[in-house]
């Protein structure tokens, strides 16, 4: 704000509140005034309400955009497994049903032996 509109911001300020031009008010009001911190344009932008409208509006049309596209997507061949353990083992093409079972060990030692190395 240059020195003029600075001038004639607080003449009118004080015109309506029906006070008196006092040099020492002047002063202090324009040091306040010439003393707040200056933000950058963006956050000054980002501070406003339409801001908010402005992102909210983005939003809404990415999320538009995703599920038009995810609808639109064909479907996989996994997509038919409940679980994540089950697309995996049909990835790689083994019966999820089938049941692991130990290793054979010889009649005569025990389980936990190790003989069936």
């Amino acid at each position: 704000m240059n020195e003029k509109d600075l001038d004639r911001t607080l003449s009118r300020m004080l015109a309506a509140v029906g006070a008196g031009a006092e040099p020492a008010l002047m002063t202090r009001a324009r040091a306040r005034i010439e003393a707040r911190e200056r933000r950058p344009f963006l956050v000054r932008w980002a501070m406003r309400p339409a801001a908010l409208g402005a992102s909210l509006a983005l939003f809404v049309a990415s999320a538009g955009l995703s599920l038009a596209l995810i609808s639109n997507a064909p479907d996989s061949a996994a997509g038919e497994s409940a679980t994540l353990i089950e697309s995996l083992l049909a990835e790689r093409g083994i019966e999820a049903g089938s049941a692991l079972s130990a290793p054979a060990t010889e009649p005569d030692s025990a389980p936990d032996s190790g003989a069936a190395r």
